[in-house]
Protein backbone atom coordinates (compact mmCIF):
# COMPACT_ATOMS: atom_id res chain seq x y z
CA UNK A 1 0.00 0.00 0.00
CA UNK A 2 1.41 3.42 -0.93
CA UNK A 3 2.06 5.87 2.27
CA UNK A 4 0.10 8.69 2.34
CA UNK A 5 1.45 12.53 1.58
CA UNK A 6 0.15 14.96 4.34
CA UNK A 7 1.01 17.85 2.28
CA UNK A 8 -0.87 16.35 -0.60
CA UNK A 9 -4.06 15.97 1.27
CA UNK A 10 -4.00 18.96 2.79
CA UNK A 11 -3.56 20.35 -0.88
CA UNK A 12 -6.51 18.58 -1.71
CA UNK A 13 -8.74 19.93 0.74
CA UNK A 14 -7.53 23.44 -0.03
CA UNK A 15 -8.47 22.97 -3.69
CA UNK A 16 -11.54 21.88 -2.85
CA UNK A 17 -12.62 24.82 -0.33
CA UNK A 18 -11.48 27.30 -3.10
CA UNK A 19 -14.73 26.13 -4.85
CA UNK A 20 -18.16 28.16 -4.31
CA UNK A 21 -20.52 25.74 -2.44
CA UNK A 22 -18.52 23.70 -1.07
CA UNK A 23 -19.46 23.11 2.61
CA UNK A 24 -17.17 20.40 4.11
CA UNK A 25 -14.29 18.01 2.80
CA UNK A 26 -12.80 15.01 4.58
CA UNK A 27 -10.21 12.63 3.35
CA UNK A 28 -10.06 8.96 4.48
CA UNK A 29 -7.76 6.57 4.71
CA UNK A 30 -9.13 2.96 2.75
CA UNK A 31 -10.72 1.62 5.70
CA UNK A 32 -12.53 4.73 6.31
CA UNK A 33 -10.85 6.82 9.23
CA UNK A 34 -10.39 10.31 8.72
CA UNK A 35 -7.38 11.58 7.95
CA UNK A 36 -7.68 15.36 7.70
CA UNK A 37 -10.58 17.20 7.00
CA UNK A 38 -11.61 21.15 7.10
CA UNK A 39 -14.59 20.41 9.63
CA UNK A 40 -15.11 19.32 13.00
CA UNK A 41 -13.26 16.38 14.22
CA UNK A 42 -16.44 14.48 15.75
CA UNK A 43 -18.40 15.66 13.04
CA UNK A 44 -16.00 14.04 10.11
CA UNK A 45 -16.13 10.84 12.27
CA UNK A 46 -19.82 10.72 12.16
CA UNK A 47 -19.38 11.46 8.62
CA UNK A 48 -17.17 9.05 7.59
CA UNK A 49 -18.89 5.99 9.64
CA UNK A 50 -22.08 6.70 7.51
CA UNK A 51 -20.34 6.76 4.33
CA UNK A 52 -17.89 3.97 5.01
CA UNK A 53 -21.08 2.08 5.66
CA UNK A 54 -22.64 3.61 2.39
CA UNK A 55 -19.73 2.11 0.62
CA UNK A 56 -19.98 -1.34 1.91
CA UNK A 57 -23.23 -1.38 0.97
CA UNK A 58 -22.19 -0.03 -3.14
CA UNK A 59 -19.87 -2.34 -3.17
CA UNK A 60 -22.75 -5.50 -2.70
CA UNK A 61 -24.85 -3.90 -4.79
CA UNK A 62 -22.41 -3.12 -7.88
CA UNK A 63 -20.77 -6.46 -7.36
CA UNK A 64 -24.32 -8.29 -7.69
CA UNK A 65 -24.77 -6.63 -10.35
CA UNK A 66 -21.64 -8.06 -12.07
CA UNK A 67 -20.63 -3.61 -12.90
CA UNK A 68 -16.39 -3.72 -12.01
CA UNK A 69 -15.53 -1.83 -9.11
CA UNK A 70 -17.38 1.08 -7.54
CA UNK A 71 -15.31 4.53 -7.32
CA UNK A 72 -17.90 7.08 -7.21
CA UNK A 73 -21.00 7.72 -4.98
CA UNK A 74 -22.90 11.13 -5.24
CA UNK A 75 -25.96 11.86 -2.98
CA UNK A 76 -28.51 14.49 -3.99
CA UNK A 77 -30.59 15.48 -0.72
CA UNK A 78 -33.04 18.83 -0.53
CA UNK A 79 -29.84 20.24 1.75
CA UNK A 80 -27.22 19.46 -0.72
CA UNK A 81 -25.41 16.99 -2.25
CA UNK A 82 -22.59 14.72 -0.88
CA UNK A 83 -20.01 13.42 -3.47
CA UNK A 84 -17.77 10.62 -2.51
CA UNK A 85 -14.56 9.41 -4.62
CA UNK A 86 -13.13 6.33 -3.79
CA UNK A 87 -8.93 6.18 -4.59
CA UNK A 88 -6.79 2.74 -4.56
CA UNK A 89 -5.98 4.65 -1.12
CA UNK A 90 -7.95 7.30 -0.07
CA UNK A 91 -11.55 8.25 0.40
CA UNK A 92 -12.55 11.63 -0.77
CA UNK A 93 -15.48 13.31 0.50
CA UNK A 94 -16.84 16.64 -0.63
CA UNK A 95 -20.25 18.01 1.43
CA UNK A 96 -21.68 20.62 -1.22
Amino acid sequence: MKLINRQEVKNIIRRFEEREGIRGVIICDSSGLPIDSNMEIELSEEIAAYVTSLIGKGKQVVEALKEGDLSFIRLETSKGETMVALEENLILIILK
